[in-house]
């Protein structure tokens, strides 16, 4: 919970005590003066937000029952036999109130936080751009073009002695979008989020430290957002790369373009294809990709924006996505030689590549589970628990498969035995109940100091890593092997 925030629910237990233990009724004046400069304060710096809501009402109610007992505090009342009974009943709706508003509010701001991602542990300040694209040359159901949305994050430049930075707040349109498609809850709910801080500087200039910086391109997984790892983008940009995070329209569970147009994901949550031959999705995600790439291409050569021109290196370019995003980063390493290397995390492997495998390294990050379902998931699900187990075993022979010789350049396996498949993106850093049992900081740096070995060496041609030779293994909550063919 914020600061503000604390206080304000403590003043109001305080107050409610005061009812109990029957202050003096100025005391009480003074409480509920301090309790409205505290909210004034609150709402002007904190801002308003629904979890909050039982303080506001509470504020009302108690500033209420303040005058009334400050009116009376001097008149004559009729004592009559039953006027013990009735303070007895009266303290024991304090006490039972204080004990529900305690745990209900702390509960809820604590539940729901406003939080602070990360910093990043590289070198760079992160500038962050967005882009609407729109490509002709593809039909999209309803729209004429195929339009996309993508988000670039990049090594900025920040003149020594600059005041008054600006951070971007998190992204709580897409991500408020995607919570409603995921758990069908209204979006509002969910506006809090936009308190959220992030490392980001909006349309900031790139570094002049370098020349040209590498292109990581990221892929989102089914129904979520180009959002999704918003601190993973930060991290890899401040060490210098360019990331390019694209919102796979219809795919995404909601993409908001620049006119104020909303594309909302119009299947079931759990209408993802269980069926590794079903390629026509992955192969358009694929066509996704590569168009943004040609459009990089155009940007660089030049920008209209005034930002990259000539500041991205299109000859050193890798790929990586989660979930399905992970099959779209290998069917773009099959389709798109310009590529250099790739990693999927935690998704499986459709056909084409199932089959084929492709030439470029490749690195498989993957939860211990490996995309399970326990009995209870399966059954909001279009197949059967017999059906899920042979998809199931088929994947991960396939990422074994892939590991040991199908694919032809070198390949790693990072598996993390804590944690499930959505602690590898920006969820955990929403509720602490989606990470009770995890240091979710400590997860996404071994991460992505994998991440950074794999690119470093394979994108930016660095010499190879220790990490990656299995030299140095820094936790024993995941394992890590390497499959390094050519030497």
């Amino acid at each position: 919970m914020r600061l503000l925030e604390g206080i304000l629910i403590t003043v109001h237990i305080l107050w409610l005590f005061s009812f109990l233990f029957k202050f003096d009724a100025k005391l009480k004046i003074i409480i509920n003066i301090t309790a409205l400069t505290l909210l004034i304060i609150h709402l002007g710096l904190e801002g308003y937000r629904w979890q909050m809501g039982l303080t506001y009402v509470l504020y009302i109610l108690l500033t209420v029952f303040t005058m009334k007992s400050f009116i009376q505090k001097n008149a004559k009342k009729v004592i009559i036999e039953s006027a013990k009974n009735n303070r007895k009943v009266k303290k024991l709706i304090y006490i039972l109130l204080i004990i529900i508003y305690s745990l209900s509010n702390f509960s809820l701001v604590t539940v729901m936080p406003v939080f602070q991602l990360p910093k990043p542990s590289g070198p760079f300040e992160v500038g962050m751009n967005s882009r609407h694209l729109i490509d002709e040359t593809r039909h999209d159901g309803e729209q004429k073009a195929r339009e996309l949305m993508i988000q670039i994050w990049y090594p900025a430049e920040v003149e020594d002695g600059a005041k008054d930075i600006q951070y971007e707040s998190f992204p709580y349109e897409e991500w408020s979008g995607t919570m409603e498609f995921i758990f069908s809850v209204p979006r509002f709910l969910f506006e809090y989020l936009k308190y959220g801080q992030t490392n980001s500087i909006k349309d900031i200039a790139v570094s002049n430290q370098e020349n040209k910086f590498p292109v990581l391109l990221f892929s989102h997984g089914y129904g979520s957002t180009r959002m999704q790892s918003f601190s993973q983008m930060e991290e890899l940009a401040s060490h210098g790369y360019v990331v390019i995070s694209v919102d796979h329209t219809n795919d995404a569970a909601y993409t908001k373009f620049p006119d104020g147009r909303e594309m909302i994901n119009q299947t079931d949550a759990y209408s993802y294809s269980f069926d590794i031959e079903d390629e026509e999705e992955v192969k358009r995600r694929s066509k996704d990709m590569s168009f943004v790439l040609d459009q990089l291409i155009t940007i660089n050569d030049g920008d209209t924006q005034g930002l990259f021109t000539g500041r991205m290196d299109m000859d050193r370019i890798g790929i990586f996505g989660h979930s399905y995003g992970g099959s779209t980063a290998a069917q773009t390493l099959l389709d798109d030689r310009r590529i250099s290397a790739g990693i999927n995390i935690d998704g499986p492997l459709h056909e084409p590549v199932a089959s084929k495998g492709f030439e470029q390294p490749f690195m498989f990050i993957l939860d211990e589970d490996y995309l399970y379902l326990s009995d209870e998931e399966i059954q909001y699900t279009n197949i059967t628990t017999e059906e899920f187990k042979k998809y199931h075993d088929t994947i991960t022979e396939l990422a074994d498969f892939h590991y040991k010789e199908g694919i032809k350049g070198d390949t790693f396996m990072l598996t993390f035995i804590a944690g499930d498949h959505y602690t590898f993106t920006d969820f955990p850093f929403l509720s602490p109940l989606i990470s009770w049992n995890i240091d979710v900081n400590e997860f996404h740096q071994v991460m992505n100091r994998y991440i950074l070995a794999f690119f470093d060496h394979y994108v930016k041609e660095k010499e190879l890593d220790p990490l990656l030779r299995k030299e140095k293994k820094e936790d024993k909550f995941y394992d890590f092997k390497e499959n390094i063919k050519i030497n």
